[in-house]
């Protein structure tokens, strides 16, 4: 088992991927039970039905999971329900709220693209986050999309809700803390080789923690954890904690 430091969360990326399909129940079935082995949360993403409906999947499109090129915001719920991702259904955002209870710590980032109709996704989140018991358990919305933060912080319904920016690129990551600041995000999400611990320290002046993505060596685990990383996201829940 390695030693995780009491100051940094370990979260279980999409799930528990070294235990099942990413973006399962049964993924975050086991993640719930690595609660008692020090996990202290999950990482996983939603986007938008045609029907307005949040579906727990990563990639724009069926073809990687399920072998179809379809666009999920291109299909109702019905239609991506009869497809199944190597025998595990898609699920909605609501089937996870009993899965969820006990973490710490949850981050869940939406999902947009060029097709994204804002409104319809804000409304969705309403309807399906704030207006839902997923609404008393500690989630942070997490998104790249700048515009999609702007628009949450315009909005009063998620003032108690926090967020974070998401940041892959070394050009946006100079600017973050500012960016994020600006949009009210109180946490970076930052792609792990960027990572240094001076960039660390420098977001920690401005009051924001950094979650690392996705993390799976363990000498990368332990130089993130020396270098005081808030959270580290990693496909291996599982073996890190169980072994």
């Amino acid at each position: 088992m390695m030693n995780i430091s009491n100051s940094t969360r370990l979260l279980g990326h999409r799930g528990a991927r070294d235990y099942a399909l990413e973006n399962t129940m049964l993924g975050f079935q086991q993640a719930q039970r690595l609660q008692s082995a020090g996990l202290n949360g999950v990482e996983f993403d939603v986007q938008l039905s045609a029907d307005g409906r949040l579906i727990v999947f990563h990639d724009d499109n069926l073809e990687r999971l399920c072998g179809m090129q379809s666009c999920v915001d291109q299909l109702s719920l019905i239609e991506i329900q009869r497809h199944l991702q190597s025998g595990h259904e898609i699920l909605t955002l609501d089937r996870l709220a009993t899965t969820l209870v006990g973490f710490d710590t949850i981050e869940l980032e939406v999902k947009t693209h060029n097709r994204t109709q804002y409104s319809k996704l804000i409304q969705a989140l309403i309807h399906e986050l704030i207006d839902s018991p997923l609404a008393h358990l500690p989630i942070a919305l997490t998104s790249f999309d700048v515009h999609l933060h702007a628009q949450l912080n315009r909005t009063r319904a998620f003032q108690s809700i926090p967020r974070g920016l998401l940041v892959r690129t070394p050009e946006l990551l100079a600017a973050a803390p500012n960016t994020a600041l600006q949009l009210g995000c109180r946490q970076l999400g930052v792609y792990y080789p960027l990572l240094t611990q001076k960039i660390i320290k420098n977001c920690h002046r401005y009051g924001l923690p950094v979650s690392a993505w996705t993390v799976n060596d363990d000498q990368e685990i332990t130089q993130l954890i020396n270098w005081g990383v808030d959270a580290i996201i990693t496909d291996f829940p599982t073996q890190i904690l169980i072994r």
